[in-house]
């Protein structure tokens, strides 16, 4: 029997840098609802929550054809408030509600607007598919030539044997992980590590990792 599987926009109402972000629209379409769309989309989803504390938000999510069975509370809703803080709730609020627990959860954070389908289709299968997969995340290329502030002074973040310069290609392949991830639901102990130990990947354009775009779009609009 397939593995019960729901994707979750996560789209709090608190954001400081770009205030109400989530529901900002970029081409005439709120942030929230490109997630939304998305997710409607995926083949093998059982059913698609935003996960917000706000009820104007709510009320947007709905309209792009997502279930709103509860509010965040103010807690887990916080600037210091984590993903597996979020989720904790979020298996209570299944519980106190009546809602069947699922197997998987798709997490589809709104600040990513470029995925492409068939990366999170192919987690969501991997993840059926391979019972020891604890999470399966959609990947972008990255350079592994960073550099860190060491007291004023460049230092180099990877191993580049002592010369000034190094090809890209000398490289070993670098990624950046924030994008949409696949894990299972609930999660283990106190949650934070919540995708586990032996997670798979699926890379995705370069363009699919960078929020820049969506940045500077949704900085420039009326506030």
């Amino acid at each position: 029997m397939p593995a019960r599987t729901i994707a979750v926009v996560p789209a709090r109402s608190g954001s400081k840098g770009v205030p109400d972000k989530n529901i900002r629209k970029i081409a005439g379409k709120h942030l929230i609802g490109y997630a939304i769309e998305f997710a409607l989309r995926l083949r093998q989803v059982d059913g698609v929550i935003c996960s917000t504390d706000a009820e104007h938000y709510a009320e947007v999510a709905r309209r792009y054809g997502a279930d709103v069975p509860f509010l965040r509370s103010a807690e887990s809703a916080g600037d210091a408030a984590m993903e597996e803080d979020v989720l904790r709730e979020m298996h209570q609020g299944f519980v106190n509600n009546g809602i069947d627990v699922p197997d998987l959860i798709v997490w589809l954070r709104p600040t990513f607007p470029f995925r492409p389908i068939e990366s999170v289709e192919r987690c969501i299968q991997r993840m059926q598919a391979d019972g020891t997969m604890t999470a399966c995340r959609v990947v972008t290329p990255a350079d592994a030539r960073t550099y860190m502030d060491a007291g004023g002074f460049l230092r180099p973040g990877f191993d580049d044997g002592g010369r000034s310069m190094v090809r890209r290609q000398d490289m070993p392949a670098a990624y950046h992980a924030f994008n949409t991830d696949v894990f299972r639901f609930p999660v283990p102990g106190s949650g934070d590590a919540f995708l586990g130990d032996r997670v798979g990947f699926e890379v995705a354009p370069r363009v699919c990792g960078s929020t820049s775009t969506t940045r500077s779009i949704s900085g420039s609009l009326p506030r």
